[in-house]
């Protein structure tokens, strides 16, 4: 089946001398692994500028229910990303490579992906502070992937369920929840948004606490987000 498709790239790996496995975010068919090209002919280096996580593409998608690994054809560039400015090229690698874990079984939507790519456009273009840009993208993800906290449930002194999503008077029987002060925080920084992240003031202590939480959040509904190979650089980021 041949579908005009935009795609974003997660995750790129050598697959061998020749050959490479793209992973990524499509508009029409979420997120694919596809094999490319990665020798050293013309086509093939600038196929690798596409590799780069946080790359956009038009493309036609090959994709046949009989393989693992899917092929494209007719590429043309949309966005590539820049390596000029290392900050903002770690924020994105860190929201791709988080991405790449948590769509495993990904379905296409649109929403969805014009939000990410609204995203990186914004953090890789934007004038104003981005040290804020990766806990105000977990936060806006929240509502796509239906997990965000019911803010209009809480009140001064409640603690927050994890797996509800809810705030609570008391704590609930299982282990994955926050205490009242915490609860707090959470609801403060659920206003957060890409547009309004630079007027937070925020320590990186205290980002790197709302960073963890939120992976946790995240963690109880999908899985673990432990194996982030982008985490450890995220969190030097900013002072």
């Amino acid at each position: 089946m041949l579908i005009p498709s935009n795609c974003i790239t997660l995750r790129s790996i050598k697959y061998n001398d020749s050959r490479a496995i793209v992973h990524c975010l499509s508009r029409e068919a979420g997120r694919i692994p596809v094999i490319v090209s990665d020798g050293n002919s013309p086509a093939a280096r600038r196929r690798r500028a596409l590799m780069l996580p946080g790359s956009s593409f038009s493309c036609v998608l090959d994709i046949r229910d009989n393989r693992s690994l899917q092929s494209l054809r007719d590429i043309m560039p949309s966005r590539l990303m820049m390596l000029e400015n290392p900050v903002a090229t770690s924020v994105v690698l860190f929201i791709c490579d988080f991405l790449a874990a948590l769509l495993r079984d990904s379905q296409p939507d649109a929403a969805l992906y014009d939000f990410v790519d609204r995203a990186i456009s914004h953090i890789t273009s934007t004038s104003r502070s981005i040290a804020n840009s990766p806990i105000a993208f977990l936060i806006s993800l929240m509502q796509f992937m239906g997990i965000a906290p019911d803010t209009a449930s809480w009140r001064q002194g409640y603690c927050f369920d994890f797996s509800a999503g809810l705030f609570r008077p008391s704590p609930p029987l299982h282990a994955q929840w926050l205490d009242a002060s915490q609860a707090a925080v959470l609801v403060s920084i659920s206003r957060m948004t890409l547009d309004n992240m630079h007027i937070f003031r925020l320590s990186r202590a205290d980002r790197n606490a709302i960073l963890d939480l939120l992976l946790q959040y995240y963690s109880t509904h999908f899985g673990s987000t432990s194996s982030l190979r982008s985490l450890a650089v995220v969190r030097s980021l900013f002072d």
